[in-house]
């Protein structure tokens, strides 16, 4: 059975690929709500940062470290991966997968560098190294999330298998935008929990999308 580049190798990475950007936004999710059951308290979903959630000094850490940031960057990266081999030899595809890809690398960077404490301690002071790598890979992830959207909506417009995706792919920042403000009436940490998963859902439309090309060339070939 042939892949949609005419070769047997093809199909089977973008499928694989395509489903690594469905379970992408399921770890994330995941994360944030067993993440922020797992604190005490004090602490605020609505109020406090998400970084928060994997700071030295938060309640079972890894669970956003190790599962909303580490797997799900490798998750990201993987789709990216795939995204590049469809849309090559476009340009601006191939720009965009880059963008894709490096956020989930900077993702992964933040699962590996805590912040010392929580806002909600005493005290607390984030001034030690990892905590500044944190806060660099958390700015440089957010300018990669903000470019690969519009990117790839570009690249989506010139190429015909991709055409009815374009626009809701360029509507995605104005709708993360809008998500973080409709919800900072309830807090900072609402408002970019909003955003985060405005976000997340737009790849799964895209990853969603990425599967049903492949899925309806394998059973054209079938045929």
């Amino acid at each position: 059975m042939k892949g949609l580049d005419g070769g047997y190798d093809y199909v089977v990475p973008v499928r694989l690929a395509a489903v690594c950007g469905l379970l992408a936004p399921v770890t994330y999710a995941a994360a944030l709500v067993f993440g922020g059951l797992a604190q005490p308290d004090a602490f605020s979903s609505a109020d406090d940062a998400i970084s928060d959630l994997g700071s030295e000094t938060a309640s079972s850490g890894w669970i956003y470290n190790q599962i909303g940031l580490n797997l799900t960057g490798i998750l990201v990266v993987v789709f990216a991966l795939g995204l590049w081999r469809e849309l090559s030899p476009s340009l601006l595809g191939r720009l965009g997968a880059v963008a894709l890809a490096l956020t989930g690398v900077t993702l992964f960077l933040q699962g590996c560098f805590r912040l010392d404490c929580q806002a909600i301690d005493e005290g607390c002071e984030n001034t030690s190294w990892h905590s500044e790598a944190h806060s660099w890979a958390t700015g440089v992830s957010t300018a990669f999330l903000f470019a690969a959207p519009p990117l790839l909506a570009f690249a989506f417009r010139r190429l015909p298998r991709w055409r009815n995706t374009w626009l809701p792919t360029l509507a995605a920042v104005p709708v993360f935008v809008l998500a973080s403000v409709l919800f900072s009436a309830f807090g900072a940490g609402a408002s970019t929990r909003a955003g985060a998963v405005a976000w997340f859902v737009w790849l799964a439309f895209v990853a969603f999308r990425l599967l049903q090309m492949t899925t309806q060339s394998v059973r054209a070939e079938a045929r």
